[in-house]
């Protein structure tokens, strides 16, 4: 049988009850995590804008069971095999982030108009040279060290420890019990340990320059960004500037709605990049 258990203690529950935001928030990215390692274990892979359907849900169903006493306790049940292979995998992935966040310590803020002025200097020094495209696809950046999964799986966990880094919080406990086809594993959060899982999983960088060749669907000229198709994978991504001057030199294209070739960034969050659909930071224009 497998069994996924949450259990919030400390000042976030009152007379072995949470409230109904916690709840909700807690089950909603929970299932979010079970279902982001689902659609990887279907598809192969994980890519940002992968969709549960419906017709999946039944092969990632739990089962909600009575709470318990001790703090809040919920247990989730299941005994469909392939169940109990993803709370394996969504378990593996916590486990990783977890370790990594016991070797890490307190990050540099990554900042990004130094990070994005550095790559345009290397390139434009000789020191750089933007790759291909589909040369990504084969030979991965050296910066992704693990799959997008992981990323995808450990964000849905993180916004659950949201809750426990609140001040609000208190002196607050959050625990993760899960037992799918191997033995249970147990995680453990407070305050402390949260907050260094948070800056683990959002560690951030920018990849090597790649040359894009795109045309653009959206733009916003407030946020300085903008969505783009990606001609050689026909995907969407998101595309941002670091200032007005990067972002009005494409806005000829977006108003004749052409084809043009540039060069970005990869933005690699927690050693994971998506390079079909991830965010891209542009650097400049290609000849082409």
């Amino acid at each position: 049988m497998g069994v996924v258990q949450i259990h919030f203690d400390g000042d976030i529950a009152t007379n072995h009850q949470v409230s109904m935001r916690t709840l909700a928030k807690t089950l909603t990215h929970l299932q979010n995590s079970i279902d982001r390692a689902y659609l990887e274990d279907r598809n192969g892979k994980l890519w940002k804008y992968a969709k549960m359907r419906q017709a999946y849900h039944y092969d990632v169903e739990l089962l909600v069971q009575e709470p318990k006493e001790g703090g809040y306790v919920l247990d989730f049940l299941t005994s469909n095999p392939l169940t109990l292979n993803i709370i394996d995998r969504v378990s593996s992935a916590i486990n990783s982030a977890v370790n990594d966040a016991k070797q890490d310590g307190l990050q540099k803020a990554l900042k990004l108009e130094e990070s994005v002025s550095d790559r345009i200097v290397q390139v434009e020094q000789g020191i750089l040279t933007p790759r291909d495209f589909n040369d990504i696809i084969e030979n991965p950046d050296v910066s992704v060290i693990r799959r997008y999964g992981d990323r995808a799986i450990s964000r849905e966990i993180d916004q659950i420890l949201t809750l426990i880094r609140a001040g609000s919080a208190g002196d607050s406990t959050f625990e993760l019990a899960l037992t799918g086809s191997k033995n249970t594993q147990i995680f453990e959060f407070n305050k402390k340990t949260a907050t260094a899982f948070h800056n683990t999983v959002t560690k951030k960088a920018l990849g090597e320059p790649v040359i894009y060749k795109a045309q653009l669907s959206q733009m916003d000229k407030f946020n300085k960004s903008a969505k783009i198709v990606n001609k050689d994978s026909d995907s969407v991504a998101n595309l941002f500037f670091i200032n007005k001057e990067m972002l009005n030199s494409v806005i000829p294209f977006f108003e004749t709605d052409s084809e043009f070739l540039f060069y970005g960034s990869p933005f690699i969050e927690y050693g994971a990049f998506d390079p079909i659909a991830g965010d891209i930071y542009f650097l400049g224009l290609c000849d082409g």
